[in-house]
């Protein structure tokens, strides 16, 4: 399952929503304010997250980021989402073993073998789990797809995805 805030793109044209404008504001440009607005926001789909059966919550964590040096706006959204309400906040759940360029720049055809050279596991045992995983923006999934198919392989009872902002390929 994937739940999405908003789409980053107007519908056939390259003008940014409004979400894809904070996406843009926070994560290329820096800027805190739209951070802590997209943040907000996102704490949001905490209601929209499916029932979980038995008594552990859910664990929710971010995507690894592909470059340190920028801020973790996943980490961030993350945050804001377990705050509301939506699970146990788990910064450091999936361990990312080698650094990966980010997707935007890569051509579909080879997000796949990116993605699975990125060798991410889980850092705690998940069996039996429900998880949330955040990502800032899908454009094709491949990220996500690669995390949950990681912490399945590990147990996870389920694995919910949960982006900021929906792309497409332009």
């Amino acid at each position: 399952m994937l739940l999405v805030l908003g789409d980053y793109w107007q519908p056939d044209r390259d003008e940014r929503t409004e979400i894809g404008e904070l996406v843009h504001r926070a994560k290329d440009q820096g800027d805190p304010g739209a951070a802590s607005e997209l943040a907000e926001r996102f704490a949001s789909l905490a209601t929209a997250l499916p029932e979980t059966p038995g008594g552990l919550p859910r664990l929710v964590t971010p995507v690894p980021p592909s470059d340190g040096g920028r801020p973790d706006l996943a980490a961030m959204l993350a945050s804001s989402l377990a705050a509301a309400g939506a699970g146990e906040y788990r910064p450091s759940l999936i361990v990312k073993r080698n650094p990966t360029p980010r997707m935007r720049h890569l051509d579909p055809e080879r997000r796949p073998e990116v993605a699975a050279s990125a060798g991410y596991s889980a850092r705690e045992p998940v069996a039996g789990r429900h998880i949330v995983v955040v990502d800032d923006v899908v454009l094709t999934g491949t990220t996500l797809n690669a995390v949950a198919a990681c912490l399945h392989d590990a147990g996870a009872a389920s694995v919910t995805a949960a982006a900021a902002a929906r792309a497409r390929c332009r």
